[in-house]
């Protein structure tokens, strides 16, 4: 028996305190045609899958220190999506039964026999997608992700998993993380890939006249594809109304009647969380548990910073090829940068050093410099967003209450003094609204 094409040559993790018995179940696996590691504890165990990223764990229950339990445990917390096959002794069935219920993927109790446990493999391999960066034709879909940190690794995995249902999916994320980018890999990786795939930006769409509904024009252009609705936070009321049964029942409303939607997929992201949004009464509560039945969370650049010298070759390559580079000062500079621009600042900041730098590796001073001037470029941007966010907020707030500051100053949470500093800080008189 060997390892069918969607399992072969994949890594497994085997765990055990028994020599001998963790040199049996390798060679069976790797006669089984799977690469295979071994760890004689829990904790060497956690090293290897770090550093290895196996898409299976066969794991002991029973182990001096760190047991399988805790093992667990551990590995579910950083990667959930990764199966775990318990190996346990038939007094611990019990154990083994319970661990399953706490999202263990199954058990096979000691002595083993061979073509179960590759049965039991080969069942978990169907659902642990490969989403190697290296792994040939089938990291197609994820080319454009440059990543190797675990906490991408498991978002992969997650988005892979994902891909070829027909759910809507909602992406968070901080601007300039990378949500578009996951979306369009999502695509790549699912049966649509090939079909259109339609942005509309949700922030664009508050100033528009009364009219058709963009999402009725973008439905024609995304037949078969995704439809992506950045920034769904931004969507204007009346277009969260048109959404809702396109999302839930596949129709979509054009006056005076509902009539049957294209084959599409809703992909929408978002930097607020929406709880918010909806507490404030600015995003619909049914619209937010319709599309969010799948969601997935695009990291800060800040959590995946053993990615930056990869996005850095990357971005040095598409500008200059291989004849520029960064001094290695110059590199640690970013990795210990703050980057509240993400992705996208770091980006911004290697092709100005490049463009700037007279040598062929660029000093850590001109570095520095570009980090100083764009993180002050940021950190204003923000804060204009967040002055604009306030009065949109605020204006909204008393157009709903009718002017009314008590009842307003009550749904914001404040008191009305505080309120009122609010109001005066942007010029707003609420008499206007009365």
């Amino acid at each position: 028996m060997t390892a069918d094409s969607a399992g072969a040559g994949a890594r497994i993790l085997v765990v055990d305190d028994d020599p001998g018995l963790l040199d049996l179940i390798e060679m069976r696996l790797m006669a089984g045609g799977y690469a295979v590691s071994c760890a004689a504890s829990g904790e060497e165990a956690l090293e290897r899958f770090r550093a290895e990223r196996p898409r299976l764990v066969i794991s002991d229950l029973r182990m001096d220190g760190m047991d399988g339990h805790a093992l667990f445990a551990r590995l579910h917390a950083e990667a959930p999506t990764v199966p775990v096959i318990i190996l346990t002794a038939h007094g611990t069935i019990p154990d083994a039964v319970a661990a399953t219920q706490r999202g263990v993927f199954g058990f096979l109790t000691k002595p083993f026999d061979g073509r179960e446990l590759l049965a039991k493999v080969a069942e978990a391999m169907a659902i642990s997608p490969k989403v190697d960066a290296s792994a040939g034709e089938d990291a197609g879909w994820r080319a454009s992700i440059v990543s190797s940190s675990m906490v991408m690794e498991e978002l992969l995995r997650q988005a892979r998993r994902v891909a070829d249902a027909d759910d809507p999916v909602l992406i968070s994320g901080q601007r300039g993380s990378g949500k578009e980018l996951l979306a369009r890999a999502i695509h790549a990786a699912s049966r649509r890939a090939g079909k259109p795939f339609v942005v509309i930006r949700c922030a664009e769409l508050a100033d528009l006249k009364p009219g058709a509904s963009p999402l009725a024009r973008a439905l024609t252009a995304a037949r078969g594809g995704v439809l992506l609705l950045d920034d769904i936070e931004e969507l204007p009321p009346v277009e969260q109304a048109r959404l809702l049964p396109l999302v839930r029942e596949h129709t979509f409303f054009s006056a005076p009647t509902r009539v049957d939607a294209p084959d599409i997929r809703i992909v929408a992201t978002t930097t607020q969380a929406l709880d918010q949004a909806i507490r404030d009464g600015r995003f619909r509560a049914d619209l937010f548990y319709a599309i969010g039945r799948v969601a997935l969370n695009m990291p800060a650049l800040a959590e995946r910073r053993e990615d930056i010298p990869a996005l850095v070759a990357h971005f040095v390559a598409q500008t200059h090829g291989a004849a520029r580079g960064l001094a290695p000062e110059a590199m640690a500079a970013l990795q210990e940068a703050a980057w509240p621009g993400n992705v996208r600042q770091l980006r911004s900041v290697v092709e100005q050093t490049l463009a700037l730098a007279v040598t062929p590796q660029a000093p850590v001073t001109l570095v520095r410099r570009l980090l100083r001037e764009e993180t002050e470029r940021e950190t204003a941007a923000l804060d204009e967003a967040r002055r604009a966010f306030e009065y949109d907020y605020l204006v909204q707030l008393l157009d709903s209450t009718a002017g009314n500051v008590t009842h307003a100053a009550r749904v914001a949470q404040r008191n009305r003094t505080e309120f009122y500093k609010l109001l005066a800080r942007h010029k707003i008189d609420p008499g206007r609204y009365k």
